[in-house]
């Protein structure tokens, strides 16, 4: 029997590489999953379109919800934050300027994402141990079961799609205004290193009831007709199936090679009792630090420091030199609408990702909360703002961005330690710069005081603390993500990555799980 740690995106890919061999899986997870209450609130308004929506069941999955002047808090599902919920209790941590928090809820931060779904570059996969082409055959099968939204556009030139059921979501007034003012000025600004396209999502234009996007705005809350790529949906076909067998509940506390098995030890959250299930095989997708951590408990590496390393995280809100009327009251998504990637030697030896947002109803939320009692007196200009404003959430290379030191004590608490970049602050003074110097192509100014920074490992594309080498030491892992002195044992999430680039994670994340559980050693 074939077993996964884990319900998130790279547990479910490796499961799904895993099934299609026809080899038999089981599935571990603590599983937290959505209330009842707010799951059928979920259900009434799948059943109908909006027009026919309860304001009590909007009010329901839009609880909890907010945004300030820093964007927005920890996102929740529905309202509800069981994706990390308990998270203290399964994982305690000592953690000072650190951003990420593990998830222990069924999909993990599949529940939450924002669903930009971009491939790693090819030609930044330098210190990565895969031939050429390695990855690209991963891609087109995970996107076989994940649905993929954009364009046929010039990202496609160093952005492929791996897929032909490429559908676009319908864009915003605002996004379209932009992207007509991009196209316009598209060599200027292919001079000066902008690649640009709609935004890559993964998001399925229709479901299975035949529900495409409605644009009733709660993207962020969670779609209610599930067009957001959400690996919980895969894992449960896959139940239904008989593909595999998942067992919610639980929490892997160790494992061990002995005699060509793998020994596995799950407490059940339950009863509080211990129990062994025995693996011809272990596939290890806890996230960065549950994944970290139980492999550091299970050799008994205690007080020794790894480094994971982070792709910074920023916020960065543009106005445009002219408004569009009436946003507030458009129907649209409110995810990411336009990706514009830099390509700029002079301002980094790596790309950089920005994800161009339009209006969202949390933009107002966290104007008000900025202006507080000033905020009755000032609405016309803020309104007025609104129709003009756009945010950037941008991405860095790690080789550019801080780190988080990790080391795991005695007490079974793991101590977290967020390092600043020293080159962070100095290649995005030059972004802004360089965007401003532009102003007049992207018809759009930067709005440098309201530059926002999180902190390493806010943005949740962090990995590499156990990362794939050709030939692998101590604290590293082979190609096929087992750790040195290991067989059997697969680690298969961003733990493994050498680097993480700017480009979006969880595709990437995705296609490499699939690839390791796909290699032809998994059924021995």
């Amino acid at each position: 029997m074939i077993y996964v740690i884990g319900s998130g995106p790279a547990g479910v890919a490796a499961a799904v590489a895993l099934t299609r061999q026809g080899l038999p899986v089981t599935v571990l997870d603590v599983g937290l999953s959505l209330e009842p209450a707010r799951a059928a609130a979920v259900g009434r308004l799948a059943a109908r379109p909006p027009q026919g929506w309860a304001a009590a069941d909007v009010a329901t999955v839009r609880q909890h919800l907010t945004a300030d002047a820093g964007g927005v808090p920890l996102k929740v599902s529905f309202g509800s934050d069981f994706v990390y919920r308990d998270a203290e209790r399964h994982l305690p941590r000592r953690a000072t300027g650190v951003g990420v928090v593990p998830s222990f809820g069924e999909g993990g931060f599949g529940n939450v994402w924002g669903a930009a779904a971009l491939p790693y570059l090819r030609d930044e996969l330098d210190g990565w141990p895969l031939g050429p082409g390695e990855l690209e055959g991963a891609f087109a099968r995970v996107l076989s079961f994940v649905g993929l939204s954009g364009a046929d556009d010039d990202l496609a030139e160093r952005f492929p799609a791996y897929t032909d059921r490429l559908e676009a979501l319908p864009a915003s007034r605002q996004a379209e205004e932009l992207l007509g003012d991009l196209r316009r000025h598209r060599e200027a600004l292919r001079a000066q290193g902008f690649v640009f396209g709609r935004a890559r999502l993964a998001v399925a234009g229709r479901n299975a009831g035949g529900h495409g996007c409605e644009r009733c705005g709660l993207c962020m809350s969670g779609c209610p007709y599930g067009l957001i790529y959400n690996p919980a949906v895969t894992l449960r076909g896959l139940v239904a199936r008989g593909l595999v067998t998942y067992v919610p509940g639980v929490l892997v506390t160790g494992f061990a090679e002995r005699g060509g098995e793998v020994h596995i030890d799950v407490r059940q959250l339950a009863t509080g009792r211990t129990v062994r299930h025995v693996a011809s095989r272990l596939y290890v997708a806890g996230g960065v630090l549950g994944t970290t951590k139980l492999y550091l408990a299970s050799i008994g590496a205690y007080d020794h420091e790894l480094v994971v390393r982070d792709s910074q995280y920023f916020l960065l809100p543009m106005l445009r030199y002219s408004g569009v009327p009436g946003v507030s009251d458009e129907g649209l998504h409110t995810l990411s609408q336009v990706f514009l990637e830099v390509f700029d030697p002079r301002l980094s030896a790596r790309s950089i990702h920005l994800q161009l947002y339009t209006y969202n109803p949390l933009y107002r939320r966290a104007v008000e909360a900025t202006l507080g009692a000033a905020y009755p007196a000032l609405r016309p200009l803020s309104e007025a703002l609104l129709r003009r404003m756009l945010l950037i959430q941008g991405y860095l290379h790690s080789d550019l961005s801080g780190e988080i030191g990790l080391t795991l004590r005695r007490d079974g608490v793991l101590d977290l330690e967020g390092r600043p970049g020293p080159r962070t602050r100095r290649v995005l003074g030059g972004l802004v710069a360089k965007l401003r110097r532009n102003r007049s192509s992207l018809r759009a100014v930067p709005l440098r005081p309201l530059l926002k920074l999180g902190e390493p490992g806010r943005g949740f594309h962090c990995g590499g603390s156990l990362p794939m080498r050709r030939r692998p030491g101590d604290f590293e892992t082979d190609p096929l993500g087992r750790p040195a002195g290991f067989e059997r044992v697969h680690l298969v999430d961003a733990t493994v990555f050498p680097t993480v680039t700017a480009s979006t994670i969880t595709l990437t994340v995705m296609a490499n799980a699939y690839r390791i559980g796909a290699h032809e050693d998994a059924g021995r």
